[in-house]
């Protein structure tokens, strides 16, 4: 797969606001819609499915396919997910492929897409589910 590594991350909206998660590095931070690299032999919504699961601890489907985006690793595609549960709350998971004190997810918490319109992935959601922000 000469270095490349396809990723899969979702969007779950809830009335104005859409879930995201923090990641915090030694150089740098941000929040980010859930998702990650897939794994072998999986597809991309197996892997949106997983991650959402791994990350924010909720149990989701995949509703349609939004968008693919090229980043520095591959390809990378985006899903509007809905929660199997709706009354489930997201909870701050962790990312087995990290030791214990390594761990980079460091929040989860319901975002106003008004404020997040100017973020490349979140105006990308906007734009394919052609949402109205002020």
């Amino acid at each position: 797969m000469n270095g490349e590594r396809p990723r899969a991350f979702g969007a779950i909206i809830k009335d104005n606001d859409i879930l995201m998660v923090q990641e915090v590095y030694k150089d740098r931070e941000f929040w980010t819609l859930p998702g990650g690299g897939l794994e072998n032999g999986e597809t991309f919504e197996q892997a949106v499915i997983r991650e959402v699961k791994e990350e924010v601890n909720l149990s989701c489907r995949v509703v349609k396919f939004l968008f693919t985006h090229r980043y520095t690793g591959g390809t990378e595609n985006c899903y509007l997910l809905e929660l199997i549960d709706e009354d489930e709350l997201p909870s701050l998971g962790f990312d087995p492929e990290l030791p214990v004190d390594k761990q980079t997810l460091s929040d989860v918490r319901w975002r106003s897409i008004n404020e997040l319109k100017d973020d490349l992935h979140v105006s990308k959601v906007i734009e394919a589910l052609s949402l109205k922000v002020t």
